[in-house]
């Protein structure tokens, strides 16, 4: 509950800074509307000279596009701000510092304390596209795919943070070195059903960089119905990959002794 207030604290503050400049919040709707109707042009387009692609459908391909944006715009809301640039902001101009001396978890102070309330345009976006899609499905989603689908979506934010989290943590070794680029690049993988791509890179896409899971299995599941392996294997690598990024951490401030070091 400490963590929970403290989220909502942080999040109420960065609300304040954000709309005190209300230009931002312009540019932002018109950069969210114009990424996400690049991506729905793109499916009409295709689907304009096919019924499917990949097996999947066009309303499939809208639920998906859907989902990989709601989930992007809660990564963008309150991961992004904290971990990107980890290196920069974190470990060389010292913020880690000052989140050491405070009376709460680091990890959560320097992976969610901060928030950029104005991404949730993305999110809002991405629950209009996903209704969208549902109502242009053959088939309406069951109480259980629902249901099934928002234990996918919360399990991929959970690795979405991991991952994020994962990345930084090569700062403690590495100072210098930047993957935030990769990782954005990579990530926009998830925007496409993992059908679409040879088995070598989905494998690497499955199991390895779990792109699948922000938005390929989640739609399968609601559209589908519920699968208990499916459910399973997703909560199971949330809470290994959430595992792994705690104990990275740990390792990494074991090593850590001041910025620059």
């Amino acid at each position: 509950m400490k963590l929970l207030r403290l989220l909502g604290a942080g999040f109420s503050m960065s609300l304040r800074r954000s709309v005190a400049f209300r230009i931002n919040l312009v540019f932002d709707v018109l950069l969210a509307f114009t990424g996400l109707g690049t991506a729905i042009a793109a499916v009409l387009i295709v689907f304009t000279r096919a019924d499917s692609l990949a097996g999947w459908s066009k309303a499939e391909f809208l639920v998906l596009i859907g989902t990989y944006q709601l989930i992007t715009g809660l990564r963008g809301t309150f991961i992004d701000p904290n971990l990107s640039w980890f290196p920069e902001t974190g470990i060389r101009n010292g913020r880690l510092d000052g989140y050491l001396l405070q009376p709460a978890s680091t990890l959560f102070l320097a992976s969610l304390s901060l928030s950029s309330p104005l991404a949730l345009i993305q999110f809002l976006l991405g629950l209009g596209v996903l209704g969208w899609g549902i109502g242009a499905a053959e088939v309406s989603p069951s109480p259980g795919g629902v249901v099934s689908w928002v234990v996918l979506v919360v399990a991929a934010l959970v690795v979405t943070w991991a991952l994020g989290v994962l990345l930084a943590c090569l700062a403690f070794w590495a100072p210098k070195l930047q993957l935030d680029v990769f990782y954005h690049s990579a990530w926009q993988l998830g925007r496409y059903p993992m059908d679409v791509f040879a088995r070598p890179i989905r494998v690497l896409l499955t199991y390895v960089f779990p792109m699948a899971l922000i938005a390929s299995i989640p739609t399968a599941t609601l559209l589908g119905g519920p699968q208990l392996g499916v459910l399973i294997g997703g909560v199971a690598a949330a809470a290994g990959a959430a595992a792994l990024a705690a104990l990275a951490w740990r390792a990494g401030l074991r090593r850590y002794t001041g910025a620059t070091s």
